[in-house]
């Protein structure tokens, strides 16, 4: 039987994004049966040489674990042994399954061969041409197969794969993620991009709670909500207190948009408050380890300094890291939390966040490659976009144009360019508008130097009035209004 693999695994073995597999699936070069590709096809597609180029997944690892905002996770937070001998174990009861059938195969094999040079001599006899086409054809066949391309490092790259890292599939979804080390089974979907639903996230509610349909897991930390024998009987876990031993599946509920995002009131606390130039305020917030911030990339929160008037301000960083939250606020005269960040505000002061709120956000069904495009701190929305575009993995390409008109910088441009550098399919320009050359006109001319704009999605954040105008030279220049979401930069008072 043909081997199969699933599309993430077969991306980590080729050392290659999902993006670029699935855009060979859509051009028929893979096949794919429910959702898994085929060896062989894999094996055409990526021959020898480039199976072993890790070039481009160790340049994603480093990325994600460097440039964008994660998790930090304790060197000594590696595979338990319970663990790691569950899998190899698995591992093991399958080599025997497949052993059996190999040896199975064999006999049948031998059993044919044995048949035809008992019934070769009476075809000949009564001439069966059918007979001598079939026999002509088995022995081939059984010489191909002895002569094949030995494919058994790549499969023996694969198992490795297997026992350092369990898969988890979620269903209805069909989303896909790896656990590594002894994260838990939510911690390594939000890190992967994924908004699994959740709570507290350390046991005391009940909301990340799925249904196992198969796989083995491990509780790795004691919860304090109750499953009923009847939730416990069906295969019910909490992913926050379990982790996958083996490859698993679960039925769990995900947020597919902003409406499926709850309305949180948290106290968050300041960590520190950067000004890189004068006209941009970088907030760096936690909130508490039992209530993280759940959002989605792009949305935007209430900030209320006690005191003082609430005001909405973009979140411009990834919710695979709820914990840390930041913000990037315009240095505006007159407004109270302004002026306050960028004054007298100390370490661990209190603010109350709410929300989020906002539809810009990332269309993750699409299969289009995504262009960027920031004014000014129009940035802090779209570098949380881009994070988490980064770690779901998807867009073929992503492109970003960061736009700062006078007296404005490109006050995190060194992240920007490390990203260029770090991936192969991610490309930077830093722009600065003038009178001669207004964001309008260098608009014009990215869209200019774009191929197929019609087959692209475009994000765009920029100040309030230059929303209108924006649009006009975009769908006027061939960008398709439904492929296009654009976004204000958030600094009025909140309602």
């Amino acid at each position: 039987m043909p081997r199969l693999i699933t599309l993430s695994r077969a991306a980590r073995l080729v050392g290659v994004k999902r993006g670029a597999l699935q855009k060979r699936i859509r051009e028929g070069e893979l096949r794919t049966f429910e959702g898994e590709l085929l060896l062989a096809d894999l094996l055409h597609a990526y021959p020898q040489t480039e199976i072993e180029d890790t070039t481009m997944l160790e340049r994603v690892e480093h990325i994600m674990e460097n440039a964008v905002n994660k998790i930090i996770r304790p060197a000594e937070d590696s595979l338990d042994t319970d663990t790691l001998a569950a899998r190899i174990l698995a591992l093991g009861q399958e080599l025997a399954q497949s052993r059996q059938k190999a040896r199975r195969y064999a006999d049948l094999v031998n059993d044919m061969q044995q048949k035809f040079d008992e019934l070769g001599p009476v075809a000949e006899q009564t001439q069966d041409q059918t007979f001598s086409k079939l026999k002509d054809w088995f022995t081939l066949a059984l010489s191909a197969t002895e002569t094949a391309a030995d494919d058994s490092d790549i499969i023996a790259r694969e198992a490795f794969l297997r026992v350092m890292a369990a898969q988890v599939r979620i269903l209805p979804s069909g989303h896909e993620f790896f656990i590594e080390g002894s994260d838990s089974i939510l911690e390594a979907g939000l890190r992967s991009g994924l908004a699994l639903d959740y709570g507290c996230s350390n046991g005391n509610c009940g909301k990340c709670r799925a249904k196992v349909v198969s796989g083995q897991v491990k509780k790795i930390c004691p919860h304090d909500y109750v499953l009923s024998e009847t939730e416990k009987g069906l295969g019910y876990i909490l992913t926050c207190s379990n982790t996958a031993v083996t490859d698993v599946v679960l039925e769990a509920e995900e947020a597919l948009g902003a409406r499926d995002i709850p309305q949180q009131e948290i106290e968050i606390r300041v960590k520190k408050v950067e000004c890189p130039d004068e006209r941009i305020i970088i907030l760096h917030a936690r909130t508490p380890r039992t209530r993280r911030l759940r959002f989605l990339a792009g949305q935007y929160l209430s900030l209320q300094i006690e005191g003082l008037p609430a005001q909405y301000c973009s979140i411009a960083s990834c919710p695979c890291d709820d914990m840390n939250l930041q913000f990037h606020i315009p240095a505006i005269a007159g407004k109270p939390l302004n002026e306050q960040l960028a004054g007298s505000v100390k370490a661990n002061t209190a603010i109350n966040a709410t929300g989020p709120k906002g539809e810009f956000t990332l269309d993750e069904d699409s299969p289009r490659s995504v262009v960027f495009i920031a004014v000014n701190a129009g940035f802090g929305p779209v570098k949380s976009l881009i994070e988490h575009a980064m770690a779901l993995d998807i867009a073929e390409n992503l492109y970003l144009y960061w736009i700062t008109t006078p007296g404005n910088s490109h006050y995190l441009g060194n992240l920007c360019r490390s990203w260029d550098d770090a991936l192969d399919n991610f490309s930077y320009q830093a722009l600065e508008a003038t009178d001669s050359r207004p964001v309008t006109g260098l608009l014009a001319e990215i869209i200019t130097n774009l191929d197929a704009v019609q087959e692209l999605d475009f994000y765009v954040c920029t100040p309030d009035p230059l929303l209108e105008p924006v649009e006009t030279v975009l769908t006027d220049n061939g960008v398709d209004l439904s492929h296009l979401r654009m976004e204000p930069i958030r600094q009025n008072q909140a309602e």
